[in-house]
C-alpha cells in the first residue's frame, strides 16, 4: 500500500510553537531547504524538507519561505517567482491558489513581495539555522541571537509532544519499517551480501511509498555488528550461525522510524548468540516496563545498565560484585551508546537536552542523546545493545582497576556475536506506553519466520 501525500494540519503545531514564545508581535521568519548540487556539477542531490520548516507549513517543495504573524497567527507562505526555464526542465509549479489549498496556511505569495513583508514588521524572529542570503537584512529588523535562542526553544518543546496525527504517521513509517525488516529476515541465507540486504530494505520502502530513508542503514553481519553505526555494507553473508544487525527506518511525510533487530544468517540462534540476544532483550523489556510519563530517562538508562550487568555476570563475562562493576562502569564496555532518544521529524529529534541541561559525565550514559523526564505524547526509540568491540573493551580489560571484572576466557567464546541491538519506537502515555513497532524480536518468532520461508 503506497503513502499518499495529504493536507496536515500544521496549524496547529504553529500554536504549540506560539504558546512557548514570549514574543507576542513581529514576525516569525522561516527559509525552506534549498535543492543542492553535487561539487562542480550540476546534478542535484535528493532533496528533503528542513524539519522545522515542514513542521509549520507541511511544505515539501524546495526554496520556499514562511512568514508566521505573532499577533494574528496568519501563515503566509512564498513561492518562488515563476521561471520559465524551471518549467520547461521540471514542468509547471502550483499555483499560489493551489498551494493554499494544499498546506495549511492562510495565503501564498511569491518570494518578490517577501522583502516588502518583512520590512514592516516590528521584529522578525529566526531560528539559528535559518538562511537569510535571500532577504535584505539591511532593511528589516532581525531578531538578536538570545531571541533566537529562544525560538529555538519554543519549536524543542512544541515538536517534543506528538499530536495523535503526527503518531499516526511515524505509526505508518513504523508499519512499512517493520514489513521490511521481516522481509530480510525471510531473505537472509548464506551467499546473500550485506549490500543486497542494504537494496532489499531500500526496495520494500519504496514499493510501499515511502521514497526517503530517516538515516543511512546499518547492515552488519558478524563482527561488523560490534561497529555502532558501521555503514560499509558490503560483506558477505558467508557462515549461517552468525548474527546480522539492521538498523533501519524509513521516513513517511518526514517523520522517522528507527528500528533495529538481529537475526542469524541461516535461521537458528547459536547457543552463544542465544544467551548474548537474550540478555539484551531483557535489558530492553525491563526499560519498557518503566517507560510512562514522570520516568526519568537516566534511570531508563541505568535500568539497562543493571539488567546488563545480571546478564553478563550470570553466563560468565563479568566476575566478582555487582555494585563494584556498576560503580566502575565495566558495563559500559559493552553497552557504551544511551538507551534511546526522541524521535519526530528526525531521527534524533529536536529536545533531547533543553536549555541548561548538561550531560552526564560518566561512561556509556555521556552518550545518552536525552536528559528528561518523559511525558505524555513523546515518541522514543528503546534500543539497548551489547557489543564485542576490542576497542572499547581493551582499555577496560587491561587497566588494573576493572580488568579484574572480565573473564577473557570466557568473553572470547561469545565474542563472535559480534553485537546485538534490539530497537523500538514507543509513544510514551500516562501510565505507560504504546509500541508503534511491529516487527518480531522473541527469538522463538524471528526462528519460526525465518524457518516458514
Amino acid at each position: 500500500m503506497s503513502v499518499t501525500q495529504q493536507r496536515l494540519p500544521t496549524r496547529q503545531n504553529v500554536s504549540k510553537v506560539l504558546e512557548h514564545f514570549e514574543a507576542k508581535e513581529g514576525l516569525i521568519y522561516l527559509s525552506g531547504q534549498v535543492v543542492a548540487e553535487r561539487d562542480d556539477t550540476d546534478v542535484e542531490q535528493p532533496f528533503r524538507q528542513e524539519s522545522n520548516f515542514f513542521y509549520v507549513t507541511g511544505c515539501e517543495q524546495p526554496d520556499f519561505h514562511v512568514t508566521i504573524d505573532l499577533a494574528t497567527k496568519e501563515i503566509h507562505l512564498y513561492s518562488p517567482n515563476l521561471d520559465p526555464e524551471h518549467v520547461m526542465w521540471m514542468g509547471l509549479p502550483d499555483t499560489l491558489e493551489t498551494l493554499v489549498s494544499k498546506y495549511d496556511v492562510d495565503d501564498a505569495y511569491y518570494i518578490d513581495t517577501l522583502n516588502q513583508r518583512l520590512a514592516q514588521a516590528s521584529a522578525v524572529y529566526t531560528l539559528p539555522i535559518t538562511k537569510t542570503n535571500k532577504i535584505d537584512t539591511a532593511s528589516i529588523k532581525l531578531c538578536n541571537a538570545e531571541q533566537s535562542k529562544q525560538l529555538h526553544t519554543a519549536f524543542a518543546k512544541a515538536r517534543s509532544i506528538k499530536a495523535d496525527w503526527e503518531v499516526e504517521i511515524i505509526r505508518k513509517a513504523n508499519e512499512i519499517s517493520s514489513i521490511a525488516h521481516a522481509k530480510l529476515m525471510k531473505a537472509s541465507k548464506v551467499g546473500m551480501s550485506e549490500a543486497q540486504l542494504h537494496a532489499l530494505f531500500l526496495y520494500e520502502s519504496y514499493y510501499r511509498g515511502a521514497f526517503f530513508q530517516a538515516y543511512y542503514p546499518i547492515v552488519g553481519v558478524g563482527m561488523n555488528a560490534a561497529t555502532l553505526h558501521y555503514n560499509k555494507n558490503n560483506a558477505p553473508l558467508r557462515n549461517e550461525t552468525d548474527l546480522v544487525l539492521v538498523d533501519a527506518g524509513c521516513e513517511v511525510n518526514c517523520y522517522a522510524s528507527d528500528i533495529t533487530r538481529c537475526f542469524p544468517v541461516g535461521g537458528k540462534f547459536t547457543p552463544e548468540a542465544r544467551v548474548i540476544y537474550t540478555i539484551v532483550l531483557d535489558m530492553q523489556k525491563a526499560c519498557l516496563d518503566a517507560c510512562k510519563a514522570g520516568a526519568a530517562w537516566e534511570e531508563i538508562h541505568n535500568i539497562a545498565t543493571r539488567v546488563a550487568c545480571d546478564g553478563l555476570l550470570e553466563c560468565g563475562i563479568l566476575v566478582g560484585d555487582k555494585e563494584e562493576i556498576l560503580a566502575n562502569h565495566v558495563v559500559a564496555a559493552f553497552f557504551p551508546h544511551g538507551i534511546g532518544h526522541m524521535l519526530g521529524l528526525d531521527v534524533h529529534d529536536l529536545g533531547g537536552y533543553m536549555e541548561g541541561v548538561e550531560r552526564i559525565d560518566a561512561p556509556g550514559i555521556r552518550n545518552l542523546r536525552m536528559r528528561r523526564d518523559l511525558e505524555e505524547g513523546f515518541v522514543v526509540t528503546v534500543e539497548p545493545g551489547v557489543y564485542f568491540c576490542d576497542f572499547l573493551i581493551d582499555p577496560v580489560l587491561n587497566d588494573a582497576k576493572t580488568g579484574k571484572y572480565i573473564n577473557k576466557d570466557v568473553m572470547n567464546k561469545y565474542k563472535s556475536v559480534g553485537g546485538v541491538r534490539i530497537e523500538d519506537n514507543i509513544l510514551i502515555t500516562k501510565d505507560g506506553h504504546v509500541n508503534l513497532t511491529t516487527v518480531p524480536k522473541e527469538i522463538d518468532e524471528i526462528e519460526a519466520l525465518i524457518a516458514a520461508n
